[in-house]
């Protein structure tokens, strides 16, 4: 078992030019990945440089706290368990989880993953069983932001089941929400499912889910201006 702990503690004083910026490129099976970024300027692998891990049975972990969060992360393993937990305002991830490889060749079958975000704006976009479908995928999502959000989820996967709590109101903000979900993939028995739970302000958020039966969807939403659409197909 590889086990990586990673603990930046960047301190400012009055100079704002710092990051804390941190690549990786993992290539084998168990790892045991954990970061954690205190301070401005978290940077976990920009768009041209992805943090890249792969191997199966991974498990992979971040918390970023500061202002100006960033995470680009390309993961292909056949177990991946994995959480992150963003405080603070700024915060920008893209998360890809098998980019290249095909269902049932070791590349994001089972996938495990929560995300957290508390903070005054945020870009979370997270894609699962990108290039052929997964097999299975649990992920609970809580976004409590102010200003502005957008989160794009999308699954491929048989079982796919995501719980998703965005409460903009939480922080007394004005005006945010744009949310897309999509799950594809075939699904039956007890395949597909979505759990939503919105509070407050901008919205628009549009879910669809496809696949060969089983789709499920409950939904939670109070109020603002809230444009929901709802598709669901065999």
């Amino acid at each position: 078992m590889k086990k990586w702990l990673i603990l930046i503690v960047l301190t400012l004083f009055s100079v704002p030019l710092y990051a804390n910026d941190i690549y990786v490129t993992q290539s084998g099976d168990d790892l045991d990945l954990d970061i954690t970024q205190d301070g401005q300027n978290n940077i976990a692998g920009t768009s041209g440089t992805a943090v890249g891990l792969t191997g199966d049975t991974m498990t992979f972990s971040i918390s970023q706290v500061g202002n100006t969060n960033v995470i680009s992360t390309i993961i292909n393993g056949d177990t991946y368990t994995g959480n992150i937990n963003l405080t603070g305002s700024s915060n920008n991830v893209a998360l890809l989880c098998d980019s290249t490889g095909t269902a049932g060749s070791g590349n994001c079958e089972t996938v495990s993953l929560s995300i957290d975000v508390t903070g005054s704006s945020a870009d979370i976009d997270v894609t699962i069983g990108d290039s052929a479908s997964a097999v299975n995928y649990v992920g609970t999502v809580d976004i409590a932001t102010s200003n502005t959000e957008t989160f794009t989820l999308t699954v491929n996967a048989a079982n796919a089941d995501a719980d998703i709590d965005i409460d903009n109101d939480a922080l007394g903000s004005s005006v945010g929400n744009t949310s897309n979900y999509t799950q594809t993939g075939a699904g039956d028995s007890a395949g597909h499912s979505l759990t939503h739970s919105h509070t407050g302000e901008g919205a628009t958020i549009d879910i669809t889910q496809s696949g060969n039966y089983d789709n499920k969807l409950q939904l939670t939403t109070v109020g603002d201006d809230a444009d929901i659409d709802i598709s669901q197909t065999d």
